[in-house]
């Protein structure tokens, strides 16, 4: 079997353009960690989806339950048309973690239109070493885990797409040298994601440093985390190397991928010609991500190709009048990276202002909701989101309004109905955990403005979803919102200050509030800035320019997949002594910090 794939490889690798037996049908394996609810999932499965069939939905399931097979999935395929529009493939998607109760409707047994792609593996597999830490270790090895048992189940795999951690990058792409293609999809390196920074910046209350009143077992404890951080950013670094396409998802991460890992990115005498670029060819890519814009679906309506989401978009397609006497929602992971608390103090600030003009204008001041992604076994989660609820009750009690209200999943929807349909208003905080597609449809529907405060955030796919509803969005002048927003067109960028000024006040703080009243204000110039986000998103960021540039990706991971099979993995470093002297120290190093570390708890 092995040796018929390598003549096949050969085959294609001398022809001279035989781009037909690449696009055709390709299984793609994808592998994730946790098929939670947040922007890396939605990615995802939005790669998923795009691999696909469009009416894999009504066809996914046999009689008998199972997944189609390749020639039934061509029963009633025509000819014509644009390549990547005829192309499509079969998925499988392999992860550690899937709870019905947090996840997307579209992995959400039994119905959910992937949920016959998702194999759980790994899940008996901890998540930490209890008090010693170890979280990016045992992610890494879950990460192996899935990799190994995903390419055991899948030998004939035309593409394997790994995201989050390139953990087993090195196992296919250079211990199994498979013949298919090695995809790598970066997010953020995880090197800058640590407890200590925010999105790659030092965190506030944490420089990492050391100190001269500090005592000699923070110092060493410091010490010992800095060395086992090394090992973990080393081996980042060395199994995306083995990668055959990088994929990121904005010209912001890709700049910080360059900052922090030269080593992917071709030297200037391998950009002259002088020296064979070899692996170190440019090989990271951008792909945003995308969403299937309103006007996309309004034209398959017209073409009488998608009725079943005609009511999605009349939902969506509402009035301006309407519009406008919606909520300021913000949709967030509920993590402290993600930077509510920031809107809330903004609210307090409005909502003095409103006070202070007095009259009616407190009472037109429209609710906030704070919603987003929730899991009930994260602790972080748990955390934040009291922190978050007793900030709100506090900026409330300060003006005698009512506490905020935290709504369960089986509750928000009637929270939602009530502050759409007016029952509620006037200034008020409500936070809503884990909402169902259905009401974040409503939320996108009827909001009036839409706040995004992540700084420095990847990219950031919730901007999109709120521009195509025709909701101007507020969002910080960072990171990925500057290559979606257009300021003062789309929405507003406010820029970024970390700290309060001399007078205590936080000028992002003002900026947000300032935005948010400019928007609630002049509803002319918020409907233009609503339609215009429309047409960019429909424009830049629509289901069919993310499928044709993915489809584009896929015949060349798995062409280039072919190159490196079929040299042997020459250009790659040897997984001899390559291998065994970068796990050997890394092991070590591990080893060594968990030793001192218990050490020092037991001391303490």
């Amino acid at each position: 079997m092995m040796q018929a794939r390598r003549e096949e490889g050969i085959a294609h690798h001398e022809g001279v353009s035989n781009t037909t037996s690449i696009a055709n049908n390709p299984h793609v394996v994808f592998i994730h960690l946790d098929l939670g609810i947040g922007g890396a999932e939605s990615l995802v499965l939005n790669l998923a989806k795009a691999t696909l069939h469009p009416d894999h939905d009504r066809r996914h399931h046999r009689e008998d339950g199972g997944e189609l097979s390749q020639d039934e999935s061509h029963a009633d395929l025509g000819d014509g048309g644009d390549e990547s529009s005829t192309s499509f493939g079969c998925v499988s998607i392999y992860t550690t973690h899937c709870s019905p109760s947090h996840c997307y409707d579209e992995v959400r047994p039994p119905s959910g239109r992937l949920s016959s792609c998702v194999r759980v593996r790994g899940s008996w597999i901890p998540r930490d070493l209890g008090f010693v830490g170890g979280t990016a270790l045992c992610s890494a090895v879950r990460m192996l885990y899935l990799t190994w048992r995903a390419r055991g189940e899948n030998p004939n795999a035309d593409v394997f797409v790994i995201d989050v951690l390139p953990t087993g990058v090195p196992y296919l792409a250079g211990y199994c040298n498979v013949f298919a293609g090695v995809i790598f999809y970066c997010h953020f390196p995880d090197k800058l994601l640590t407890r200590d920074t925010v999105n790659g910046e030092a965190a506030a209350n944490d420089d990492g440093g050391e100190k001269k009143d500090m005592s000699r077992l923070v110092i060493c404890s410091r010490r010992l985390r800095r060395m086992y951080r090394w090992a973990m950013d080393y081996v980042e670094e060395w199994s995306m190397s083995y990668s055959d396409l990088i994929l990121v998802n904005s010209n912001f991460t890709r700049g910080e991928v360059r900052r922090v890992f030269p080593s992917l990115f071709p030297s200037s005498e391998e950009l002259d010609g002088t020296v064979d670029m070899g692996r170190n060819a440019d090989k990271v890519k951008v792909l945003y991500p995308s969403i299937e814009s309103s006007l996309a679906k309004q034209r398959k309506i017209r073409n009488g190709m998608d009725s079943n989401n005609k009511s999605e978009v009349d939902d969506n397609d509402v009035t301006f009048e309407e519009l406008f006497t919606g909520p300021i929602v913000s949709l967030n992971r509920f993590e402290r990276k993600k930077n509510v608390a920031l809107l809330l103090r903004a609210y307090g600030l409005l909502i003095e202002r409103a006070t202070e003009v007095g009259g009616t204008a407190i009472h037109d001041l429209p609710p906030l909701i704070i919603a987003g992604g929730y899991d009930p076994i994260n602790v972080e989660n748990v955390e934040h989101l009291a922190e978050l609820r007793a900030l709100g009750d506090d900026i409330l009690a300060r003006y005698h309004l009512p506490r905020s209200t935290v709504c369960p999943p089986s509750r928000s929807g009637a929270a939602v109905d009530d502050i759409l349909g007016g029952i509620t208003r006037g200034p008020s905080i409500a936070f809503l955990p884990s909402i169902s597609n259905e009401r974040r449809s409503q939320l996108l529907s009827g909001a009036s403005v839409w706040c995004y405060t992540p700084h420095r955030e990847h990219f950031g796919i919730v901007p999109l979803e709120a521009m195509d509803a025709g909701v101007p969005v507020v969002a910080i002048n960072s990171g990925g919102p500057m290559e979606t927003i257009i300021d003062g067109m789309t929405g507003y960028l406010v820029d970024y200050f970390p700290n309060d000024d001399a007078r205590g006040e936080n000028p992002t703080v003002t900026g947000f509030a300032n935005a948010i009243h400019k928007l609630l204000s002049d509803r002319y110039h918020s409907r233009v800035m609503g339609q215009r986000g429309r047409e960019r998103v429909n424009e830049a960021f629509g289901i069919e320019t993310f499928r044709r540039q993915w489809w584009q990706l896929l015949r060349k991971a798995q062409d280039l997949g072919m190159r490196r099979h079929n040299i042997g993995c020459t250009s790659y470093p040897s997984l001899g002594w390559s291998m065994v002297r970068a796990l050997g120290d890394m092991c070590w190093v591990i080893l060594f910090v968990l030793l001192c570390t218990w050490t020092l708890n037991r001391i303490v």
